[in-house]
């Protein structure tokens, strides 16, 4: 890791338009060609590149952890990919990015951020491991999901929801559909879209089939007794997107939590007071992209701010994929990477401070 360097990415963020619209510039300047091959939109489609990129090195600068920029540019190149763009442009549209952030940026700036891209720049020279899918049709929950899903991408939304449902009703657990099926599913998505292979229409008609089954389920299923413990979860401000987070709180409150979900894109102002209204025993919070761990950080300090009040916080999301132990130095209490790992962890956790009162 590197120092996390919270100045500099404020500089990033604030001229991000500017300096997006700079190394548009530039790369068309250098490499006409790569316009026609970015279609549709030429320049302003890698301006909008280019300002998505800058965020994301603006995260991966105040968080210290360069993996977080090199790992977004390998998304990208997974999308340039799927469109039969050439991996050359992607280094062609970094390199361009880097000669404009160098000329700009003050030098001592200049120097923070030029090991980041070229971390990033060192990692688009190895070979592109494709994402598999999650969807095994050899298990009789990969059969489910599969099902699901391509009722739900064929639009017979009630038609999925009654497949599910039945799995339910012969033996499957709210656990095994939510972690092996919904969000198999949902992940699924992600790799489908990412590959040119789903439209976004299509990916939306599938998340709201979901979020349409959960609230199903919740309702067919029977909790366990009270254990009097209350979670709240959240998504930090920013954050839009809340199925894993519904899903988690529903699996709580299936183990005897007294589960309130306050949902996503939150300002942590808020969800520290809500903890605190709600007199949480823990705090879940979620992160899904890199530009949403400040917001991790700033809820943690707001939640520390109350008085007479010492909340754990669990946090997880894929922001935190090749962090290593940024949750640490963020000051939550641990990092969950899946749904099984947080009730786990949540428990470890009340048990430890009940063991130290």
């Amino acid at each position: 890791m590197a120092e996390p360097d919270r100045f500099v990415a404020k500089l990033l963020v604030a001229s991000a338009a500017g300096y997006a619209s700079a190394a548009a510039n530039r790369l068309l300047e250098k490499y006409p060609d790569v316009e026609a091959r970015f279609a549709p939109g030429g320049w302003s489609g890698w301006r909008a590149f280019f300002l998505q990129r800058i965020h994301d090195l603006a995260a991966a600068v105040s968080a210290g952890v360069p993996e977080i920029f090199a790992g977004r540019m390998n998304w990208a190149r997974q999308s340039f990919v799927s469109r039969s763009i050439p991996d050359q442009d992607l280094c062609s549209g970094l390199e361009c990015l880097g000669e404009v952030l160098t000329g700009e940026l003050p030098d001592s700036a200049a120097a923070t951020v030029a090991p980041v891209l070229a971390a990033a720049m060192e990692s688009l020279q190895r070979p592109l491991s494709e994402e598999p899918s999650r969807l095994d049709g050899d298990t009789a929950t990969g059969r489910t999901a599969l099902q699901y899903l391509v009722a739900a991408i064929e639009g017979d939304s009630r038609g999925a929801i009654s497949g599910v449902v039945e799995a339910v009703d012969s033996g499957l657990s709210l656990d095994q559909v939510y972690s092996e099926v919904m969000m198999a599913v949902q992940w699924e998505l992600g790799r489908m879209w990412h590959a040119g292979e789903l439209s976004i229409a299509q990916e939306h008609l599938v998340t709201t089939t979901t979020q349409r089954l959960m609230a199903v389920l919740s309702f067919r299923t029977t909790p366990a007794s009270s254990n009097g413990r209350r979670v709240v979860l959240a998504g930090v401000s920013g954050d839009v997107h809340d199925v894993a987070l519904r899903a988690l709180a529903d699996l709580f409150e299936s183990c005897g939590w007294h589960s309130i979900c306050l949902g996503s894109d939150l300002p942590d102002t808020e969800i520290a007071a809500a903890s605190d209204y709600f007199v949480a025993d823990l705090l879940l919070l979620s992160a899904t992209l890199p530009q949403h761990l400040e917001g991790v950080e700033k809820t943690i300090l707001a939640l520390k701010e109350l008085e007479g009040r010492t909340i754990p916080v669990i946090v997880g999301g894929t922001a935190y994929r090749s962090t290593d132990d940024l949750w640490r130095r963020q000051g939550a209490d641990g990092y969950a990477p899946d749904f099984g790992a947080a009730l786990a962890l949540a428990e470890d956790l009340l048990s430890r401070s009940q063991g130290d009162a």
